[in-house]
């Protein structure tokens, strides 16, 4: 067999110079590019002239006036640096974007302006991060939208919300962070009732300013979210407005995982047992107290058919000897706990309620198969090595559950 002269192994390496990166095809170039912040996609244009048509062609646009290349001229700077690229931006949709405003003094229009740019370049994903010396209003073009699927809000106002409609059957995943602002919880079940297609909800802001319209006196409004899987809620509601409140919660009822903050099941205390939905679907809850809300958690764990996974998260209480609340043994049973097999209860302070509760969850936990258990940082070392030893007495009769100390 005859070999060939020149044997792929010896043929001559690339020459130091040689550019290599710039021999890739657009489909890849803009891939790498749209890994980058906007500033720097767009400082490639100075690299070769291979490179100068290329950025506007990306469709994923980061924006963020800390690392503008105008951010020392201020925010008049980096509004003309997004303008100009909104101007000479190309692409036939934007995948994705995102806007960071750290400087207090931006423009809310020129942001409200952006907004509605985006959402008529058919946006799909839209993330903001605003910290303004006031919160942005958000414009009625973004909440109307066919084409937005994800939304993750932070530093904007929800007040607009009741002067339009909002459609956005698209939206999969709503992320409303700990800093928006909104008048009336009537506001977030209009935004929520025009999500049909909701799947992923995050509602963790705990502001609210002057509650009291139309759903939190009458409670006309109706509200399915029957595609939704996940939920985190941390909203804090007034009493005056329970109506709204509940109706939010009755929605999340096809959920497969829950979690409560402290602030919303404070609110849901004002609620009775029949206010509490069925969650046939639901398999991981999680739930922190500000204090314990035992009666809550028995009617949650009576409407949660198929939980296998429970997390409980207790903020340190401070008890006079008699004074904690107390866990009542339901009549029945749970069925969820025929599911059961995790559970982790975090700042264990070794109370007499507490060991009935974990004692009544191996009792009827019967494939359970880890119990964690975060012991309080304030017990002493002797008060550690007492609680681990009641509960390892507990553990004998259950060979198949492993009790985790943490």
């Amino acid at each position: 067999m005859v070999e060939s002269s020149e044997s792929p192994l010896k043929r001559r390496p690339p020459h130091a110079g040689d550019d290599r990166i710039s021999q890739l095809p657009d489909v890849l170039l803009l891939q790498i590019l749209s890994l980058l912040p906007t500033k720097q996609a767009v400082v490639t244009g100075i690299l070769a002239k291979r490179w100068r048509p290329l950025w506007p062609a990306v469709s994923v646009l980061d924006l963020d006036d800390e690392s503008s290349p105008e951010s020392r001229l201020g925010p008049a700077g980096f509004a003309e640096f997004v303008y100009s690229v909104l101007l000479l931006h190309d692409a036939p949709a934007i995948q994705r974007f995102r806007l960071r405003c750290a400087n207090p003094n931006s423009s809310a229009r020129d942001i409200a302006t952006w907004l509605c740019h985006v959402a008529r370049r058919r946006v799909e994903s839209v993330e903001l991060s605003l910290s303004l010396s006031r919160y942005v209003a958000l414009p009625r073009r973004l909440f109307n939208c066919d084409t937005v699927s994800a939304m993750k809000l932070n530093g904007v106002f929800f007040n607009a919300l009741a002067s339009f409609s909002v459609r956005l059957p698209l939206l999969r995943a709503l992320h409303v962070g700990d800093r928006v602002l909104f008048g009336c919880h009537d506001y977030v079940v209009k935004l929520l009732a025009g999500c049909p297609a909701l799947e992923d909800l995050v509602l963790e802001s705990t502001y609210n300013d002057a509650c009291g319209g139309v759903v939190c006196a009458e409670g006309n409004f109706e509200l399915s979210l029957k595609h939704l899987t996940r939920a985190k809620i941390g909203f804090s509601w007034k009493e005056r407005c329970l109506k709204s409140m509940l109706l939010i919660f009755q929605a999340l009822s096809h959920v497969r995982c829950l979690s409560l903050s402290p602030c919303t099941v404070a609110c849901l205390k004002h609620a009775s047992a029949i206010d509490i939905p069925v969650f046939d679907k639901l398999t991981q809850l999680e739930i922190s107290f500000g204090s314990y809300s035992w009666d809550l958690l028995a009617n949650l764990l009576q409407r949660s058919h198929k939980l296998e996974v429970l997390i409980i998260n207790k903020e340190p209480q401070k008890y006079g000897k008699g004074q904690e609340s107390r866990w009542s043994h339901p009549l029945l049973v749970p069925e969820c706990l025929l599911h059961l097999k995790t559970f982790c209860l975090r700042e264990y302070q070794g109370l007499e309620t507490e060991l009935d509760f974990v004692g009544y969850i191996m009792q009827n936990a019967r494939v359970l198969e880890t119990m964690t258990i975060y012991l309080s940082s304030s017990l002493s070392s002797e008060e550690k090595l007492q609680i681990r030893r009641h509960l390892s007495i507990l553990q004998r009769n259950f060979e198949t559950c492993q009790i985790v100390f943490n």
